[in-house]
């Protein structure tokens, strides 16, 4: 018997592979030429394209290939948020999609990210539904190293299917699965973090600060704004003087000559460098598990986050704990199952009670005069005087531990060829502990001399609160897809969703503790313990439907429908349909188009429509779940009866008869094109949403009646904005890639109708008002001599006594007085529209860099446009005489020898010059590095010489610079938020693992 042997040849380099084979001794030689790197790669970037055309989006309920879409819908990748060290999924998603605005509220630890999509919804407020995994879930609580993709349905056509709880956006947010007939794979993610607060600033010096203090209090005695109540004297400032030539803990203090039990404070003490001393770490650790057979997948996870409080001095300490488990199986060729489980813990330790803005840690009593301890080693303050430090050390702590549970159970049956039926159940069970222990401590005087207990810690205090909600979900539905005679494309769903939310609480607080390091409710002899909680709860439930056609890959059609019910309005307003439609045209399918494919390989148009309503009645926790009811309240009367306060119940609120849901209706055009092989690809999307009926408490009632105005459906507005991506891959040789993507938002909101108020006052809602709205005075400078200054009417502002260097404000009504007019917008006196702190025109950098194994991003992110008026005493430096300006205010208040000065001639209170005005309306808009990373991956031989499949380390560096005009004691990003905890930049460093 004949056999046939073989060998191959092929040396690395060169370009020919060859084939000796023998056959009954036969020999043959076969030669081919192998592709070159070039090739191979040239081949690798064609599939690119073609899968980037096959592109599959998760969509409502389902998916549908990317270039099939009609409705506004954007996505990102695993691949995009991995790079990025991340505590949360909204940190790592800001600025990947247009108008997707993520608000990351500050940087205290812990802090969650809350979403918007496309700006302003209804003044009730109004969020986007969130799914995890087709599960509503909070977003900030999941493991963002779970995270696969991320889509972000933002028009009617698209959220229509989700009915009334997606009437302000969708974001579907998939978690990741493992892999048919794959081995176990082992990733494993550790992060090493640095932060800080994106902003420190110190106070005046000693010196400075008791010149300036005695500068305004001068003014103030001599024009009836008010001088010191607790001046300085020459002694002090002297004694202030020699601790700056000679510090010591003995100098910075010296006995009160009025009160000797007392110290006065001459020292030198910056207590915001203080508070915020260093780079606080942060350290999590990420491991995952995946793989699977023919039949079953699954996928495993845990995660631990352990993150410090920029706000060193208070020891807080944040902890996040996450389980996930999720298991596909196939038990027959025509039935899926799937389960899922995840657990989620966090566990936060911080001061019982303590402001965290930077703001507030300086506006009252923190003088730099006060030492932070004295001699004596007790700490500062005695009375008057607020010592934050002593207050994080002594106060007391703020426990708080959530537990969150999710189960989910699902199905997908196989009937039949093309039909699909699904079916999820998900049960939710959340709780809330959080037990504050406010502790009462003493504070000392001169030479040690007790002083009793300090202010604003007493009584001793326990308060527990406990919250317990619990949500069930089912989902089901059926689908049918097909395509018939190769060019009519049919996909068709019906469904059914159901949800319940079941909302406890307790909570009791008492004092009068037996001893206050024992913090237990029941160890007090509180004759008044404070006792409260309550038990409510919402459903919704409704039907859904939606069909997709597509004619030959040109022409696209969709139609959504839902009809829905909610438990919060009354029985014959409950229910509402939602309907949308849209459509696309794929012109580069067109035979005309063909002259152009060379240089536009893609192009689609596409329009929707549609309508939707909402239920949201408040921001909070069980807020408005019955507002159909009437409700009385239960408290305890001011009035003694015999010997006891005796309780009484208020007048229940007047409620409308036929209030019902906001309504919501958007409009969308949009084009999706692709450029130069693709290289270059991008999206523009154009919209308008009304929002009618929002509810607005009714007309005014005679007070007599003793009740408050019930809510009625009686308010419009209209949001108009657009969003647009671009997107340019290539390459440049062959080891460097590189990407370029850009982003651009813009929304504002205006005021459709409003009949509450027909005189137009300013304050409140009227038509045509642009929400945001900044009305001040024109500034017209300095008031140059004291003379001009008594001769312009300004009384109406401040009834002292105006002088040089004080602001003159433009009369621009011509009546010869500075006022308000009637304040209406008929006559606003001499105030007009100066700005609104609507972020406009937000936009976002990402580039994206690859040579060989090194790789780097560069994200930055920013807002074109804003306005925000400052105010309190880190912009004006004294709003009162306790306040301490910063070193950003020293040489900058108007003196006869500075009249260029950026400030008013120093006043406790202002006397007027403190009103909203051009001068010091501030600019928002910045430009922000809000990450740069650099990365290495280890080569293919090192790595199998170390037995790992993967491994990339990597340095980021977060919030580490802006460009931006603003007051340099603000951050533009901190306050456009709201924030009360400061942004954190941030260094890490990092690894991942694959085994």
């Amino acid at each position: 018997m004949k056999t046939l042997t073989c060998r191959a040849s092929y040396s690395p380099g060169v370009a020919i592979a060859f084939l000796l084979c023998s056959f009954g001794g036969v020999q043959m030689l076969s030669a081919q030429q192998t592709p070159s790197k070039k090739e191979i790669q040239k081949k690798k970037d064609s599939t690119n394209k073609t899968k980037d055309i096959d592109e599959v989006v998760i969509v409502g309920y389902g998916k549908q290939k990317k270039v099939n879409l009609t409705g506004a819908v954007a996505s990102v990748s695993a691949k995009q948020l991995e790079s990025r060290p991340i505590t949360n999924i909204g940190q790592g998603l800001q600025g990947l999609i247009p108008n997707l605005n993520i608000n990351m509220a500050g940087g205290k630890p812990g802090q969650g990210s809350t979403f918007n999509i496309r700006g302003t919804t209804s003044i009730n407020g109004g969020d986007p539904l969130i799914l995890v995994d087709n599960v509503q879930m909070d977003p900030n609580l999941i493991n963002p190293a779970d995270v696969a993709s991320v889509t972000v349905l933002k028009d009617a056509a698209s959220t229509a299917i989700y009915g009334v709880r997606g009437a302000y956006g969708v974001v579907l947010i998939t978690t990741k699965t493992g892999k048919k007939n794959a081995r176990m794979a082992v990733s494993y993610n550790y992060d090493y973090t640095l932060s800080r607060p994106t902003k420190i600033f110190g106070t005046m010096n000693s010196v400075d600060y008791i010149k300036s203090h005695m500068e305004a209090s001068a003014t103030g005695a001599a024009t009836g704004a008010g001088a010191a109540s607790s001046p300085f004297t020459a002694e002090d400032l002297r004694r202030a003087e020699y601790y700056l030539q000679h510090p010591s803990p003995e100098n910075a203090v010296y006995v009160d000559p009025g009160n000797p039990r007392l110290y006065r404070y001459t020292g030198n003490t910056d207590w915001v460098k203080a508070l915020y001393p260093s780079w606080t770490p942060q350290m999590s650790h990420n491991l995952s598990l995946s793989g699977g057979s023919d039949k079953t997948t699954y996928y495993a996870s845990l995660g631990y986050l352990d993150q410090a409080g920029t706000l060193e001095a208070s020891k807080q300490k944040f902890q996040k704990y996450n389980v996930s488990f999720k298991l596909d199986s196939e038990l027959a060729p025509w039935l899926d199952v799937n389960t899922r489980i995840t657990f989620n813990r966090t566990d936060n330790n911080d001061p019982a009670s303590v402001s965290y803005g930077s703001a507030e840690l300086i506006k009252n009593d923190l003088r730099p005069l006060m030492p932070i301890k004295h001699p004596d080693g007790h700490y500062s303050g005695q009375g008057g005087f607020t010592n934050p430090l002593a207050i994080l050390e002594y106060n007391g702590r703020n426990i708080t531990k959530d537990n969150d549970i999710w189960l989910t159970g699902g199905i997908n049956l196989k009937p039949m060829k093309h039909v699909n039926i699904i079916a999820d159940y998900t049960w939710n069970n959340y709780t809330y502990n959080r037990t504050t222990n406010t502790k009462a401590f003493n504070e000392y005087g001169a030479n040690g001399v007790l002083l009793g207990v300090y202010p604003w810690t007493t009584p001793a205090r326990v308060t527990e609160e406990n919250f317990n909600d619990r949500y069930q979900a089912i989902n089901a539905y059926a689908q049918y897809e097909n395509t018939f005679g190769g060019k009519h494309y049919i996909k068709a769903m019906v469904g059914y969703n159901q949800e319940l939310k079941q909302f406890k609480s307790f909570n009791v607080s008492v004092k009068n503790l037996v001893n206050q390091d024992l913090p237990s409710i029941n160890l007090n002899y509180d004759p008044n313990p404070i006792v409260g909680g309550g038990i409510n709860d919402w459903a919704v439930a409704g039907s859904f439907s939606r069909i997709n056609y597509v004619y030959d890959e040109k022409y696209l059609f969709e139609v959504n429908g839902r009809y829905d019910g909610t438990s919060r309005f009354a029985r014959g307003h409950r229910y509402s349909f939602q309907p949308s439609a849209s459509v696309g045209w794929r012109i580069s399918k067109e035979a005309f188009f063909n002259p152009l494919k060379k240089v536009i390989n893609e192009l689609k148009v596409r329009a929707s429509y549609g309508t939707s309503a909402s239920q949201k009645l408040g921001r909070n926790r069980g807020d408005n779940n019955y507002p159909y009811l009437a409700t009385m309240g239960v408290n305890l009367g001011s009035y003694i009866f015999g010997t006891e306060q005796k309780p009484y119940i208020n007048a229940p609120g007047l409620v409308s008869s036929n209030f019902t849901w906001e309504k919501v209706t958007s409009q969308n055009i949009g084009v999706d094109f692709a450029l130069l092989n693709n290289k270059l690809t991008g999206s523009f999307d154009y919209y308008i949403r009304d929002t009618k009926d929002m509810l607005y408490a009714g007309a005014a009632v005679p007070a007599v009646l003793g009740t408050g105005v019930p809510l009625q459906n009686s308010v419009d507005l209209r949001n108009r904005g657009f969003e647009a991506s671009l997107v340019w891959k290539d390459r440049i040789g062959e080891d460097f890639r590189y990407s370029v993507t850009l982003g651009l938002s813009d929304y504002q909101a205006r005021i459709t109708k409003f009949g509450q108020n027909p005189n137009g006052n300013i304050g409140t809602y009227y038509v045509g008002q642009k929400l945001g709205e900044i009305w001040g005075y024109e500034t017209d400078g300095y008031f140059k001599t004291d003379a001009e200054a008594q001769g312009w009417n300004q009384k109406f502002l401040f009834g002292g006594q105006w002088l040089a260097g004080d602001i003159k404000y433009k009369d621009l009504n011509g009546d010869g007085k500075i006022d308000q007019g009637d304040n209406t917008i008929y006559n606003s006196g001499d105030r007009r529209i100066i700005g609104n702190t609507t972020p406009r025109y937000q936009y976002s950098i990402n580039l994206d860099f690859q040579y060989k194994n090194f790789d780097m991003t560069i994200f930055l992110q920013g807002v074109g446009k804003a306005d925000w008026m400052p105010g309190g005493n880190a912009f004006w430096g004294y709003t009162s005489e306790w306040d301490v300006p910063t070193q950003a205010h020293v040489g900058q208040f108007w003196t006869p020898d500075n009249t260029n000065a950026y400030f008013p001639r120093l006043r406790f209170g202002g006397g007027g010059n403190f009103q909203t005005q051009t001068k010091y309306l501030q600019s928002a808009a910045y430009l922000r590095a809000k990450q740069i990373t650099i990365g290495y991956t280890l080569p293919q031989e090192v790595l199998e010489s170390i037995k790992l499949k993967h491994l990339r380390l990597y340095i980021t560096g977060q919030n580490l610079f802006t460009f931006t005009s603003m007051f340099k004691n603000f951050d533009p990003e901190y306050l456009l938020s709201g924030a009360t905890y400061p942004i954190s930049k941030s260094i890490s460093f990092g690894a991942q693992l694959r085994f």
